[in-house]
């Protein structure tokens, strides 16, 4: 009989990764993902991973017209095995899969992309923007990762990732320390004198920030203004604008979602607190920062003069109407974290035992007196993974589900505490396939994926909308008809239910 252990050993010894060509050919250009790389090929060496190329690669460098580069090139992608015989679809089912194929290397791109959806590899790793994003548009991000989102991932699947919770804490510009290395790419953008003159700005007005700390070090940050519309000259009028003059994650600590965890709080701030609009600028070459706030509603709508842009986010209140053709999770995703609950949203209860409650929630803790789970501890990030094996078919993406605590020791005890809206719902038995869906957004290790695959799985991605202030323990929602007979698996909850429930639901804002 396997043991958990030697089950884990077996699958991850059998785990495939492709390795995008640019990677490797621009290491040297990037120090960062250069020593991350290095670790991560190490980690893969040690594990018995295979790390391959795809030939269509091998293709595009063989068609660059310098011949000297081609042969460097060439050399350095070679030291690596390579996936033989990939039989890939023609152009034009490709360009219908992928999205076009405008350019010679967008069918390189395509004919990767095709390896990762087939299951001929389990995740793809890349710093190409536009590979992210395409990967996006045809549901495969979650398998497509960065090299640091890689070196995470892996060493979260070993059991060997060090222990790093980051919350994110309240302080004063002059708590900051402006020496600290994560300011050295904005200082050498803005030039040295124009940083140090701001920097003394920003402490001598006591400007508001938000820092996650890693120990003593500076692992993320944003620095955030009031301002009017005339102070800010955005596209967008306010009257109420909050600028995040700077968003921040510090090299070495890319992969554990700090920057999503710091856009949440920004979003979550200006939603409870009544902002008209929230706006950032940023260069061009900020490619996984534009990425990330394009997907949560942000959008360029100035240019200035230094080459910078203006990404802006209008903050609506109320009940959430979907503009026409517009689904409830495309409505979500761009209004963050206003939510629809209309008629057509089916609502769930999921039962989630404390120990996985800790896991996918880490931010629900047993609070001060006086205060809430959530006020306690910042929240960490938006984009999670729920895994069951619930017979229920009925849940489709857009839908809510709220979460239920079964009994603990700890806040929360048999309470609803967390809200989510569906991203999407996948079902296997395939441990290999688990692996690959959850890449991105699992807390659990290789061997306790490998544990539960002894029957199918539902695989339930989901936006984290927020924490509810207080919870709602089980004898109130019973004495309110929101739920008589508990829930043990997952349960839809009734119109009438649901009707009962919405007005103790405390997320911070009306909906």
């Amino acid at each position: 009989m396997l043991t958990i252990a030697s089950v884990s050993s077996f699958l991850v010894a059998d785990m495939k990764i492709l390795l995008d060509t640019n990677i490797i050919i621009h290491l040297e250009d990037n120090k960062e993902v250069s020593e991350q790389f290095s670790d991560l090929i190490r980690q893969c060496s040690e594990h018995s991973i295979g790390v391959f190329v795809h030939p269509a690669s091998i293709e595009d460098i063989k068609r660059d017209n310098d011949a000297a580069r081609r042969k460097v090139t060439l050399s350095k992608v070679r030291k690596f095995q390579q996936l033989e015989n990939v039989l890939s679809p023609p152009e034009a089912k490709l360009a219908k899969l992928y999205g076009p194929l405008k350019k010679a290397n967008d069918v390189c791109d395509a004919k990767m992309l095709h390896a990762v959806d087939k299951g001929i590899v389990d995740v793809f790793i890349t710093e190409d923007d536009r590979l992210h994003r395409r990967a996006k548009l045809v549901n495969l991000s979650n398998q497509v990762l960065t090299v640091a989102e890689a070196l995470v991932w892996l060493k979260r699947l070993y059991g060997v990732e060090r222990v790093f919770l980051p919350t994110v804490q309240d302080v004063k510009a002059y708590n900051v320390n402006f020496e600290d290395p994560i300011f050295t790419t904005l200082a050498a953008d803005y030039g040295r004198k124009k940083f140090a003159e701001w920097t003394s700005k920003c402490e001598k007005e006591h400007r508001d920030c938000w820092v996650v700390m890693d120990g003593a070090d500076l692992a993320g940050l944003v620095i955030r203004k009031n301002e009017t519309h005339a102070e800010a000259g955005t596209r967008n009028l306010g009257p109420k604008i909050l600028k995040i003059c700077t968003f921040k994650v510090a090299d070495g600590h890319h992969g554990f979602k700090i920057g999503e965890q710091l856009l949440k709080q920004v979003l979550w701030h200006v939603q409870r607190n009544r902002y008209d609009l929230t706006y950032l600028t940023v260069y061009p070459k900020q490619e996984a920062l534009i990425r990330l706030i394009e997907e949560y509603g942000f959008r360029h709508t100035l240019d200035m003069p230094n080459g910078e842009q203006i990404y802006e986010k209008v903050v609506k209140r109320g009940a959430l109407k979907r503009a026409a053709g517009q689904t409830a999770l495309e409505a979500a995703r761009e209004h963050y974290p206003r939510f629809c609950d209309d008629a057509v949203v089916s609502k769930f209860v999921i039962p989630i035992k404390p120990g996985y409650h800790a896991k996918l929630f880490p931010e629900v803790t047993a609070p001060p007196a006086g205060t809430t789970g959530v006020g306690a501890k910042p929240g960490n990030t938006v984009k999670k993974v729920y895994i069951c094996n619930t017979p229920s078919n009925q849940m489709e993406p857009g839908d809510l589900i709220f979460f239920y605590m079964t009994k603990s020791t700890g806040y929360g005890s048999q309470s609803l505490t967390s809200l989510g809206v569906v991203e999407s719902v996948r079902i296997t038995s395939d441990v290999h396939e688990l692996r690959r869906w959850t890449a991105k957004r699992s807390v659990f290790t290789d061997a306790e994926l490998g544990a539960w695959v002894t029957k199918p799985l539902k695989v339930i991605d989901f936006l984290l909308i927020g924490h509810l202030e207080p919870t709602l323990d089980r004898g109130f929602l019973n004495s309110e008809n929101v739920i008589n007979a508990w829930p043990q698996s997952v349960t839809k909850l009734s119109s009438t239910a649901y009707k009962n429930l919405k007005p103790m639901l405390n997320l911070g804002f009306k909906f």
